[in-house]
């Protein structure tokens, strides 16, 4: 069998998934996976995600033919084979998932990303939002802790919003101080949480439009765990919204998937 490792080194949390194939025609097996927050140390913890990857596969690391490593840390890693951007890890994964191509959305700890994946599996065409935090998750996490809840509590807590507050801010400077003067005025957590999240889904759906606007759109990355956020772009985007299993490790996965292809291509 050969076996390759896909390594997403995120800014908010590292992704290592374990993957073999007997043969050029034999189905695809997630062998392990491992997620680990990121860090400074890149390498010390792309080492650690692939570690806890191959426990669960029961591998040790001599058994890993190939490894690729995507996401804003690639280049860090000392013990990679190649490094892919996140454009394509993001494609590959999501093509590999529903095994065709149509628009993919992946919203993680620093970006933004709207891409149209082509019917071979290629990127016909991608925006993504400035570097600014207002537009991903790592705003959402600076807002629930203010809020005194945990990012595992906005997605539900967003679903019981009764009259949201749409945050308009594009910088996350000002957004928080729109969130300081919402609970000053005594607008409740839910209520909040889900005007986020249409901050959110209002830009997602502009970058989409600019790429591809038809339905369904798969939703990826850290966010789409959030169900408030998933029900708001169906809502505001008028599309079905897909949120695959492991959603946060389809990066890793279209890396590990391209990292088979080099392998299998040196044979």
């Amino acid at each position: 069998m050969l076996v390759a490792a896909g390594i997403d080194c995120g800014t908010g949390f590292t992704k290592a998934l374990v993957v073999g194939r007997s043969g050029p025609e034999a189905p695809l097996r997630v062998l392990g996976k491992g997620r680990v927050r990121s860090g400074v140390q890149v390498d010390e913890a792309a080492q650690s995600a692939l570690e806890i990857a191959l426990g669960q596969a029961g591998l040790d690391r001599e058994a890993v033919d190939y490894i690729a490593c995507t996401g804003f840390g690639r280049y860090n890693v000392s013990f990679r084979d190649v490094a892919i951007t996140e454009i394509t890890a993001a494609a590959r994964g999501a093509f590999t998932i529903r095994n065709q191509g149509g628009p993919v959305l992946d919203i993680g700890s620093q970006c933004t990303r709207a891409i149209a994946v082509t019917s071979a599996g290629k990127v016909q065409a991608f925006k993504s939002n400035d570097k600014c935090a207002a537009g991903s998750g790592t705003f959402i996490a600076r807002a629930a802790k203010y809020l005194g809840i945990t990012v595992e509590e906005v997605g539900e807590l967003s679903l019981g919003a009764r009259n949201p507050q749409p945050i308009s801010s594009i910088c996350a400077v000002l957004a928080e101080s729109e969130i300081i003067n919402h609970v000053s005025a005594g607008v409740s957590v839910e209520d909040i949480l889900r005007g986020i999240h249409q901050s959110l889904a209002d830009r997602a759906g502009a970058m989409l439009r600019k790429v591809r606007s038809e339905s369904p759109v798969l939703f990826i990355g850290g966010v789409a765990k959030q169900r408030g956020m998933t029900e708001e772009l169906r809502r505001r985007l008028g599309v079905e919204v897909e949120v695959p299993h492991d959603c946060d490790f389809v990066c890793a996965l279209g890396a590990a998937v391209l990292a088979l292809r080099r392998l299998a291509a040196r044979n």
